[in-house]
């Protein structure tokens, strides 16, 4: 039975809903499980030019700040059946890698529960961003494989 987390997953994939229709043209947001996560590390990646001007000073310009985000599982069940909160397990996130949406930009939210109480109706940050890295490890086989995963995203 599926846990009901006081704050939600920490993120979300906005993916084509396969059972929703047949074409798959409808998109829904897929809560990302939290079952055995580590840490959720969203680091900024400064773009900018700085240049030491013949006179000596610093000369800076600024272009923009874009997040990194990354996080991995241990022993994360192949399905969302297994999952402990019933949220997207590894064959979701291989299936969405692997598949046409994975390989070029998409949305993801980001809950952190700011004001300390749940955050499903509102409070997202929203962000586009590609895959830069991801890796799938069978760490037990079984019934139902459980995997070692890890991912990184860089905002577009």
């Amino acid at each position: 039975m599926a846990m009901t987390l006081p704050r939600g997953s920490i993120f979300s994939i906005e993916a084509k809903d396969l059972l929703a229709s047949p074409a798959g043209t409808t998109k829904i947001w897929n809560k990302i499980t939290e079952h055995n996560r580590s840490e959720f590390n969203i680091n900024t990646e400064r773009i900018e030019k700085v240049v030491r001007t013949s006179n000596g000073t610093l000369r800076k310009n600024f272009v923009a700040d874009k997040r990194k985000f990354s996080t991995s599982w241990n022993m994360l069940p192949s399905y969302r059946s297994l999952t402990v909160d019933g949220a997207w397990g590894a064959q979701d996130l291989r299936s969405f890698y692997l598949g046409e949406e994975g390989q070029t930009a998409f949305k993801i939210r980001i809950n952190i529960a700011q004001n300390g109480v749940s955050q499903e109706s509102s409070g997202y940050e929203e962000y586009n961003v590609i895959f830069t890295d991801c890796s799938f490890a069978i760490a037990k086989r079984g019934l139902q494989p459980h995997w070692n995963v890890s991912l990184s995203m860089d905002e577009v």
